[in-house]
């Protein structure tokens, strides 16, 4: 009985013996080949610039980004980000300079920005983007990043221009806040007018209802000059003339001239001397900001160095709704890039910055998914404020419209011109930038 069991047994070894070298090798070149894999990933070093994104606990707002940075670096070891902060005050302009002489980053922050997509800066991402994906983000978001059927960043969160209001100097004038942020031209004239005033005889102190930027690049005039119907653009084509906006840039020009409820800061565009005046002078009532600053507003109030402040959106006029224009959208791209191994590890990084969507909220930015419910009330409204909000047109030259309908404004404020001759002026100069209708 043990013959046929010890035969079986010697050929069990002499199999094993046989074919375990052959095993082994089948082994060893799986595992070679899945470190090659491994190897396959890109290595060396991504350029990346990004703006500031204060916070409650990050004043100088860039903890958020090097904490995002330092976490992606441990998960893909030989990937270097080297990261170049960008300030508010010039950093669009070096990045538009960058651009054109070839010293662009690899990755930078381009939000609804058709300047760099129609320039073709920027590497599409479609290939990594399926529809599952872009199923997780609300309507609009993925089509303000695109462009002719490619899509061309990823959205961090969203933003607009949005009205922050001094609490305590509207209780000292015993003026009503306007309910749920709602108001119409008439109330907000009105409060303006009782929060414009002067204190003391000899060292005069003069108080301010409004202040509004009107420095390059900001859009924070088009809740004024959109208020009573006019439109911005119609079908990619600048429409901005006509009745309604000869209308809104009246508007605009009260405030200024026959009123008088804007601190003269804002003519000069220094956007920072009119932070300080609302939150450390606090001779500004309210101030028209992008809505993300509330993140440094609640920063202040948190060390008890702020007064209460509300938020609320644009009057509304003939429209009836508060109807304004931004880029909306918060987002980064990757450079025109050849080489594919390093375009994905730039995708996989701007993924890994965006995916957190409750940092979003506390940066200040609306979420630009659909799981992600804000409880504060006051950034639900800046969310009511971005339903509201119409995105800049895809077409070119916009940049230098905007500036333009910027600088006539400016100039006809200051020379006390009419709306109607203001509005012609800018029609006519846009015609050398663009086809209109």
């Amino acid at each position: 009985m043990r013959k046929p069991f010890t035969i079986l047994l010697y050929l069990l070894v002499i199999f094993f013996l046989m074919y375990w070298p052959y095993y082994m090798n089948l082994y060893e070149k799986e595992q070679i080949q899945e470190k090659n894999q491994t190897e396959e990933e890109f290595r060396g070093i991504i350029t990346f610039w990004d703006f500031p994104h204060p916070s409650i606990g990050d004043p100088g707002g860039f903890e958020f980004i090097k904490k995002k940075i330092e976490l992606f670096q441990y998960k893909y070891p030989g990937v270097v980000i080297d990261f170049e902060p960008l300030s508010y005050k010039d950093g669009y302009e070096k990045l538009i300079n960058s651009s054109k002489d070839g010293s662009l980053p690899d990755i930078l922050p381009v939000g609804a920005d058709f300047y760099f997509i129609s320039k073709d800066y920027l590497s599409p991402i479609n290939k990594y983007v399926d529809e599952e994906f872009k199923k997780q983000y609300k309507e609009g978001v993925i089509d303000a990043i695109s462009y002719k059927g490619n899509i061309y960043g990823m959205p961090l969160g969203m933003y607009t221009n949005v009205l922050f209001l001094n609490v305590d100097m509207f209780d000292e004038k015993e003026i009503k806040l306007p309910e749920n942020g709602e108001w119409n031209y008439e109330e907000f004239v009105d409060s303006m007018i009782k929060l414009t005033y002067t204190e003391g005889k000899k060292d005069k102190k003069y108080f301010y209802g409004l202040g509004i930027s009107l420095a390059p690049d900001n859009y924070n005039l088009w809740g004024f000059l959109l208020l009573d119907g006019a439109r911005a653009f119609d079908k990619e084509k600048y429409s901005f003339f006509g009745p309604q906006a000869v209308s809104g840039v009246q508007k605009v020009l009260d405030l200024f001239n026959k009123y008088k409820v804007v601190n003269p800061v804002s003519l000069e565009g220094d956007r920072e001397k009119l932070w300080q005046d609302f939150i450390t002078t606090k001779n500004t009532a309210v101030l028209i900001e992008e809505s993300y600053k509330i993140a440094q507003l609640k920063n202040l109030q948190s060390k008890g160095k702020l007064f209460e402040f509300d938020v609320a959106m644009y009057p509304e006029g003939e429209s009836g709704i508060p109807l304004t224009l931004s880029p909306k959208i918060y987002a980064y791209g990757i450079k025109k890039e050849k080489d594919e191994k390093k375009l994905e590890m730039e995708y996989k990084f701007i993924k890994f910055i965006t995916e957190d969507q409750q940092k979003v909220i506390e940066l200040g930015y609306v979420p630009v998914k659909k799981d992600k419910i804000i409880e504060d009330d006051k950034m639900k409204r800046i969310e009511l404020a971005t339903n509201y909000t119409n995105i800049i047109p895809q077409f070119g030259g916009w940049s230098k419209i905007n500036n333009t309908v910027i600088e006539k404004i400016k100039e006809g404020i200051k020379n006390n011109k009419n709306a109607f001759d203001i509005t012609e002026e800018i029609k006519n100069s846009v015609s050398q930038l663009v086809q209109y209708k």
